[in-house]
């Protein structure tokens, strides 16, 4: 029997983006819930150039499969006319260990079960009256963020910073294509006085966010910490939050934002709510409105777990001679 190995163009036929926002909120539900059973996520970070490469593995108690995703980023690769991210999925039975498939994303289902853990925990902490969603950074994520926080927000009012003001105007006007309302702006001081959402996603090794910017009932959520080094927030915005939404506390504590704050004694190791609870409705992810509140997200195997499950699923069930009957999202 042939393995089946299922390319990105076999997965972007299928994939919607409802979709995948209905199993990474119901993955983050079920992680909080600890029906998740995963080891401890490995990592390996490169210098020359830099880079890094995540390994995640885990299953969902009762589950017919188990994942083991990997998942690289090398930043210098767009000046070598590379896409940065990189990335495969295996995909085995949870019964007989056996190989069911191999989704040869290219990073593409990381790419997207990130924009839609930073959608879903924008929506979880946003205020009641969204003015505009601030984007920190010109990547792949960025653009991803810009589309997917602010269909969720029902905000087509977009500002981005990036440290290359360049690639910033340039992500704009791409943007600026597809419905939405966007400005590049020259500081990260700009974006907040716009925007009362804000998403970081950049892969900077220090804080890029003063404290000195934020302002009462803002909504921060962090994705770009998600390594050893890494670092977008001043730990003092995490002292002076109302709530904190982790998706995982541990991984948060060892290698996000709410690492920094807990090893520079801002704030204590009970500080932080699970994302999943307030993606559940059993905690609130804001309680006033002005209230300041952050979201730290370093990625859950959970998420890859539910994203892998779908996309073989959907994949086998489209026969070879209708797929190009689906009309990707």
């Amino acid at each position: 029997m042939t393995l089946p190995i299922y390319d990105l163009a076999d997965l972007r036929t299928v994939l919607k983006r409802d979709d995948m926002l209905r199993v990474v909120r119901d993955a983050c539900m079920q992680h909080a819930q600890h029906n998740v059973i995963s080891a401890k996520s490995g990592e390996l970070l490169f210098q020359e150039p830099p880079g890094d490469c995540h390994i995640r593995l885990g299953y969902l108690r009762g589950g017919e499969t188990f994942v083991v995703k990997l998942a690289m980023g090398f930043y210098e690769n767009p000046s070598k006319g590379l896409d940065t991210n990189n990335g495969l999925m295996l995909v085995f039975s949870s019964h007989t260990g056996k190989i069911i498939a191999i989704l040869n994303d290219e990073g593409w289902l990381t790419s997207w079960r990130t924009a839609a853990a930073g959608a879903l925990a924008a929506k979880a902490g946003a205020p009641p009256q969204v003015t505009a969603l601030g984007i920190l950074g010109t990547g792949h994520q960025a653009e991803h963020q810009a589309h997917w926080a602010a269909h969720l927000l029902g905000t087509d009012r977009v500002f981005i910073w990036g440290r290359d003001p360049a690639k910033a105007t340039r992500l704009a006007e791409k943007l600026g294509h597809h419905g939405l309302s966007v400005h590049a702006l020259a500081t990260v001081e700009e974006v907040f006085e716009h925007c009362n959402v804000v998403i970081t996603c950049t892969p900077s090794t220090q804080a890029i966010v003063p404290v000195s910017v934020v302002k009462p009932g803002t909504h921060i959520v962090a994705l770009g910490a998600d390594s050893q080094g890494k670092q977008e927030l001043d730990p003092h915005i995490l002292a002076m939050a109302q709530v904190i939404m982790t998706d995982d506390h541990r991984q948060c504590a060892e290698r996000g934002e709410l690492g920094h704050a807990l090893r520079a004694g801002l704030v204590t190791n009970t500080a932080d709510i699970s994302l999943g609870h307030v993606l559940a409705g059993s905690l609130p992810g804001r309680i006033n409105a002005d209230d300041v509140t952050v979201a730290d997200l370093t990625g859950l195997a959970a998420q890859d777990i539910a994203i892998a499950t779908l996309a073989v699923g959907l994949v086998r069930a489209v026969a070879p001679g209708d797929a190009d009957n689906v009309t990707p999202s």
